[in-house]
């Protein structure tokens, strides 16, 4: 009995001993999130390619990651602490390999690229921008897959609502 005693406690201590108080220089057991913000207001993202739906998407799926992954609550902008506001600057379609039966694509991908800023709204001041940010998605268009372009869109726009949530984390 003694002996698990013994071993609890020299984990005990090796954890607190190992923690650092700053998250930014090492193991802790403090939010990477800073506590400064309690509310984000998310803003349809501004879109002018032909790709109108991934605006919408891409809106979405960054108000569920911050939701999902930061203590963080998303709110209408008149009792928000912070705006993130996006416009998507480019959409393209690249293809990564062709048949050689067909000739048709067998892997595209869809690569977005955003610009986006975090203003607190309390000084009028950005806590950090972003120009140019990017991120792809992969889909399968050819058989047996038969994957439609939704099905890149989804990946890219759920990578890229990962992306932003991570910038907003390491901004502090």
């Amino acid at each position: 009995m003694s002996t698990r005693l013994t071993g609890a406690l020299a984990i005990l201590v090796i954890l607190l001993v190992g923690c650092n108080e700053d998250p930014t220089k090492g193991w802790s057991s403090k939010s990477i999130f800073t506590s400064q913000v309690k509310t984000v207001s998310v803003p349809i993202v501004q879109n002018s390619t032909q790709y109108r739906e991934i605006g919408f998407l891409l809106t979405d799926a960054v108000i569920k990651e911050i939701e999902a992954r930061t203590p963080w609550m998303v709110t209408y902008s008149s009792r928000a602490d912070t705006v993130l506001t996006m416009t998507i600057t480019d959409v393209q379609l690249q293809t990564i390999s062709l048949s050689n039966v067909t000739g048709l694509n067998e892997e595209v991908v869809v690569s977005l690229t955003i610009d986006f800023s975090w203003d607190d709204l309390e000084t009028n001041q950005p806590i950090f921008a972003r120009k140019g940010f990017s991120a792809g998605g992969l889909f399968v268009p050819s058989q047996p897959s038969g994957e439609t372009l939704q099905v890149g869109q989804f990946q890219v726009v759920q990578q890229m609502a990962s992306d932003i949530v991570d910038e907003m984390a390491a901004s502090w």
